[in-house]
């Protein structure tokens, strides 16, 4: 089972046609092929290893907190057997550095480092008790590892006031002084939403600061530093990267999270890294100067897999198989928003309407039972495809999809007798309007439980043909435009033109793309009947030629002017609804007469 984002952030890769294009109309002109879509990295460090130097993370400063697997390694301290297992699948997941939640301090030291040294790991940090009659022990033991940053998962203190929270910056201060004069550098503190969203007025000049700033303001850095977690920060409506740049000489290390439904109503849902909502590429970057561990996180994992392919992202996101690929939203499941039926519910708060509303932060719960299930009325008969199933983790490991035409009388289609939850993306075949998931096994102790029950499939009969939508090149040239870099390629314009066509109902013509002709018949709909689709096609032909390297925005034309002011006013002008067709037939020259020069 592949693990991937929730609904709002999954992305398929954009099938595109083949063939090159020639951008313009002379033989000088480059030919350019058409970009094509490029594979998801494997999860394996064998791929790891293959990313160069500058394609993402050194890996002296990867590392991962051990919370992530805290189902395998349960709390408290874990029997030496469940740490050497643990630690070895996290070491095949290409981690080279760990971050204890709870450091075994029953263990002896020297057998916790042969532990470690078994599977060539270290310690980069750790979390765990700040109680200062046990503090003692806790540096000893960081020391005896080689640690550089003694941690604790939270402020070592309270901080419901203002005074609650200079307190809890006093008493750090003196934990942080006793770890760097006895052989530590400093303790990490470590924060959740609750850091940024407490706040109060500060008492000599009346500004609102969080409970974050306080206890930054009021440490010694020479004792106390941060671990920003850049998730919990996120969730929490912080812009990270503008947060890293103001305090970054207070941060050395960040835990590393990736969620959908961030900083929304709901709660957040962690993923893999790269397959969520937050930029972490700007965090990094952001991070850079200041940053000595990134610390990959995502509690409750549902699999060493899922830690290896975040690793992946690590060592590789700069890499050509870790960037931007040329990719286009999912269709919309057709349970979005339908009416849903239930055997039952096990809290007015999770309603079946909640498995189909879009957000990855509700869900639908059924009572502690079986069998159980959730049904959709689509509205019409529909042959389906493909049902994509998001679990929470009181899930099914037995079920079946059920199709109807009446809502009464139902066909299974679909068996699942070992379910493991998480994500389920099954391909199916079957005809209906109304689909049942129908759980007949529980996993865990609870009921039946989904954050959302996706529903792929088309029309059963000849639907209906589409009217063309009236979006020309003026309109995606102007969203280009926005985002132009002198780095840009042919191929990444033609991606992001092909892939915007590409989601029209309208886009149902395969062209090989080797002329410009061809190739503004595959970006947009004809539409004919508007004069201004003439300047679309001026229009188009210029930004491709931008792009391959034949005009430069900075060519002057006539009048004083350049390439780039020209296609700044008539994006502009094309955007307007007030535009005349005479100022169009002026653009329209102007661009007729640069794309005769190319």
């Amino acid at each position: 089972m592949q693990t991937s984002p929730s609904p709002g952030a999954r992305r398929v890769s954009a099938a595109l046609t083949g063939g090159a294009l020639l951008v313009g109309t002379l033989a000088a002109a480059p030919a350019v092929a058409a970009p094509s879509a490029v594979a998801a990295p494997t999860t394996t460090t064998t791929a790891a290893a293959a990313c160069g130097a500058d394609d993402g993370l050194p890996d002296s400063k990867i590392s991962i907190q051990l919370y992530t697997h805290v189902n395998e390694l349960g709390s408290g301290t874990p029997s030496p057997e469940t740490i050497d297992r643990v630690l070895g699948e996290v070491a095949d997941a290409g981690f080279p550095n760990i971050e204890p939640f709870s450091q075994p301090y029953s263990m002896p030291v020297d057998d916790y480092q042969a532990i470690l040294d078994r599977h060539d790991l270290e310690v980069s940090s750790s979390h765990g008790s700040t109680d200062w009659d046990t503090w003692p022990e806790t540096v000893d033991y960081a020391v005896a590892l080689g640690q550089d940053y003694i941690g604790t998962g939270g402020m070592a203190g309270s901080y419901g006031t203002y005074e609650e929270a200079l307190a809890t910056a006093e008493y750090v201060n003196r934990l942080g002084q006793y770890a760097h004069e006895n052989g530590a550098n400093k303790i990490v503190l470590h924060n959740h939403q609750s850091e940024f969203t407490t706040r109060y007025p500060h008492p000599e000049t009346g500004a609102m600061v969080s409970v974050w700033q306080v206890i930054e303001e009021n440490t010694d850095p020479r004792y106390v530093t941060f671990q920003l977690d850049v998730g919990w920060a996120a969730d929490a409506g912080i812009d990270v990267p503008a947060w890293i740049e103001e305090y970054g000489d207070r941060i050395e290390l960040l835990h590393i999270k990736d969620a959908v439904n961030v900083n929304a109503e709901g709660d957040p849902r962690q993923v893999a890294l790269g397959n969520g909502d937050i930029d972490l590429p700007a965090i990094i970057a952001a991070a850079e100067p200041y940053v000595e561990y990134y610390t990959y996180e995502w509690d409750y994992a549902p699999s060493f897999e899922s830690s290896a392919e975040s690793y992946q992202y690590l060592r590789c996101y700069l890499s050509e198989d870790g960037g931007d690929q040329c990719q286009e939203e999912d269709e919309e499941s057709l349970a979005l928003g339908r009416p849903v039926t239930t055997s039952s519910i096990d809290d007015p708060a999770r309603t079946g309407e909640m498995a189909v509303d879009g957000n990855a932060g509700t869900r639908w719960g059924s009572q502690w039972s079986e069998p159980e299930w959730i049904a959709v009325d689509l509205g019409a008969s529909y042959d389906l495809s493909r049902v994509v199933i998001d679990w929470e983790t009181a899930f099914a490991s037995g079920y079946e999809i059920q199709t109807s035409p009446d809502g009464e009388t139902w066909t299974t289609v679909h068996t699942v007798i070992n379910g493991d939850g998480f994500f389920d993306d099954i391909d199916l075949s079957g005809t209906g309007q109304h689909v049942r998931l129908y759980a007949t096994e529980r996993a865990t102790q609870w009921g039946f439980s989904l954050y959302e029950l996706e529903i792929y499939g088309t029309p059963t009969g000849t639907p209906p043909t589409p009217e063309p939508e009236a979006r020309g090149a003026g309109y995606w040239s102007s969203e280009y435009r926005q985002v132009r870099n002198p780095d840009y390629t042919t191929d990444e314009l033609l991606c992001f033109l092909i892939t915007t066509r590409a989601q029209s109902d309208v886009f149902d013509e395969v062209v090989d793309l080797t002329t410009l002709d061809e190739a503004v018949r595959v970006l947009w709909a004809p539409h004919h009947d508007e004069w201004v689709d003439v300047v679309d096609r001026q229009l188009l032909g210029v930004w491709l030629n931008v792009a391959a390297g034949s005009v430069s925005l900075e060519d002057p034309i006539v009048g004083g002017t350049t390439v780039g002011d020209l296609l700044s006013a008539i994006e502009a002008a094309r955007l307007d609804a007030g535009t005349t067709r005479a100022d169009l037939k002026e653009y329209k020259n102007a661009l007729e007469a640069v794309n005769a020069r190319h």
